[in-house]
């Protein structure tokens, strides 16, 4: 320990001295700059390169949702405060672009993308593929906690952000390698299209199976009453001439027109649900396809040593610091410093002699 220059005396220690005592410490300083400069080279070493893909796309909303809220645009404070949530036009949450964020880190997307096939970038090989769970280099046996520990890490390794005003979305993926990066985030969106086509439609869907056994049932229906008015007219060809027989004409033809209307109401109604199917999902036009990125995420070496260095010398102006403040009370306080020492030493040899006993 350096001496300090400063003669020691009974008033408090000032922030000059403190100052000076720190400065004259300056092999400390240099000591742990040294240390940081070390750990960041370790770091370089052993932490793997991140290189960030970005894409982007618009969400638009589904027919239905337009036209409510074409019907709603009269609110004006309902629609601002829509806009203010992240629903853009549209009144459906679902439809929102904050929904396709929350969705990007649903464990069923995780899932459906970590079992996703991408070209290896471990292999020459342009037609070797591997899972995405493969490629993360998890270390589990278990399949269920490898898959567990790739879902999260995949959820820190997409982010997404969106614009209210403009429904844009922008998703972020970090990967080790520029092409897998790129591939995950054109993947992730894929697989966001995939759940509109198969989950935007269900609603419809069912519509349409209903109505659909509905028009089967009153074509069927139709056709009993055709056929029975038929049979009427060729049992009685003189119907004409019995009221009796005009007035169970006039009920079959009743109900025949009653059948037909019917049946041709719910063939329009099946009709409209069949377009319903395809037009009410909300569909999603992409922007910005990802690209490999030329440039890794990590490491940035100037930024990196820069920030090192700052670091570093902050942290050895404290050690130093703290070097100082403690030579002062060392020097007021003899006597407690010498039993501190006696008691630091104690231990240190419990520790040594407990080692050597388990070794």
């Amino acid at each position: 320990m350096p001496v300090a220059l400063t003669q020691i005396s009974d008033d408090h220690l000032t922030f000059s001295r403190w100052f000076g005592d720190t400065i004259v410490r300056w092999r400390t300083i240099m000591r742990v700059v040294g240390l940081m400069l070390v750990a960041a080279v370790l770091a370089v070493i052993f932490i793997r390169p991140v290189y960030r893909s970005q894409a982007s796309f618009v969400a638009n909303s589904s027919a239905s949702s337009k036209l409510a809220g074409g019907l709603a645009g009269s609110a004006g404070a309902l629609g601002g405060l829509a806009t203010q949530l992240g629903m853009g036009a549209t009144l459906d949450p679902s439809e929102s672009p904050n929904f396709y964020i929350q969705l990007m880190q649903s464990r069923e997307l995780l899932t459906r993308l970590l079992k996703s096939r991408f070209p290896d970038p471990r292999s020459q090989s342009l037609r070797d593929s591997a899972q995405l769970l493969d490629l993360l280099r998890i270390r589990q046996k278990d399949p269920q906690r490898k898959l567990e520990l790739g879902i999260r890490q995949m959820s820190n390794d997409i982010n997404g952000k969106f614009e209210p005003k403009t429904n844009l979305v922008w998703i972020d993926v970090d990967a080790e390698w520029p092409e897998l990066s790129a591939a995950i985030a054109n993947r992730t969106i894929e697989l966001v299209t995939a759940f509109n086509k198969e989950q935007r439609t269900s609603r419809a869907r069912t519509k349409r199976l209903f109505l659909e056994g509905r028009v089967n049932l009153a074509r069927n229906e139709l056709q009993l009453v055709e056929a029975k008015h038929r049979a009427f007219y060729d049992q009685n060809r003189l119907w004409r001439s019995s009221p009796e027989l005009m007035f169970e004409e006039k009920q079959l033809q009743r109900d025949e027109d009653q059948a037909a209307d019917l049946y041709l109401s719910l063939q329009r109604q099946f009709e409209s649900a069949l377009l319903d199917e395809v037009n009410d999902a909300a569909l999603i036009t992409v922007v910005d396809s990802a690209v490999p990125p030329r440039k890794a995420q990590w490491p940035r070496y100037w930024i990196l040593l820069a920030s090192t260095l700052t670091a570093g010398l902050i942290l050895g102006f404290l050690v130093a610091g703290a070097g100082a403040i403690l030579a002062d009370w060392r020097a007021r306080n003899p006597d407690s410093a010498a039993n501190l020492g006696g008691s630091i030493g104690r231990i240190k040899r419990e520790i040594r002699g407990a080692f050597r006993r388990a070794s």
